[in-house]
């Protein structure tokens, strides 16, 4: 009993100066020594608006997933915090023909078949938002899934609530003026 009792308080005592002493990678350390000189500037940055922020994204035809109604793409966007969930203001553009245009929106087309009926369809698009994200839903009229979407481009817009209720004269459906308006860069 003696002899546990001696080995355990041995124990004890090793570990207690092996936790004191600082390791470093060539062995045990001394006092930390005085901080370097500061680095060179660094290239200027772009400027920004913190009350703003902008996004292109290019979402291919097998980033787009099936949820059972629609087609549905997620983007992780961090610029969606609390703040903007809860009060601020998520835009989406889509490039059709040259031109982005704010999402909802629909698009309508037919199609003529051997027989000369004509069927006509739409595609709606729609956004929502979350906070680190936003989704986009491309729905058939038919809720057929068998046509993925294709390559597309959006354009993803975040304003704080201020922000947003500061300009109450920008048409928000027209992304040239929000991104005169904001500053936006391309």
């Amino acid at each position: 009993m003696k002899k546990v009792f001696g080995f355990a308080i041995a124990l004890v005592a090793l570990t207690l100066m092996v936790s004191c002493v600082k390791e470093g990678p060539m062995g045990p350390m001394g006092p930390q020594g005085p901080m370097g000189p500061q680095g060179p500037q660094g290239p200027a940055g772009q400027d920004g608006n913190a009350n703003v922020a902008s996004s292109t994204l290019t979402v291919y035809p097998n980033d787009w997933y099936w949820d059972n109604v629609s087609w549905r793409v997620d983007f992780d966007y961090p610029a969606v915090n609390s703040d903007i969930y809860n009060s601020g203001v998520v835009l989406v553009y889509m490039e059709t023909e040259n031109t982005w245009r704010q999402i909802p929106m629909t698009f309508y087309y037919s199609e003529t078949n051997e027989e000369g009926e004509t069927f006509y369809y739409s595609s709606s698009l729609e956004t929502s938002f979350y906070v680190g994200g936003v989704s986009v839903f491309w729905t058939e009229s038919d809720f057929y899934d068998g046509y993925r979407p294709e390559e597309h481009r959006f354009r993803i817009v975040a304003i704080s609530a201020g922000y947003y209720n500061a300009h109450p004269e920008v048409d928000y459906s027209d992304y040239e003026v929000v991104k005169e308006t904001f500053e936006l860069a391309d």
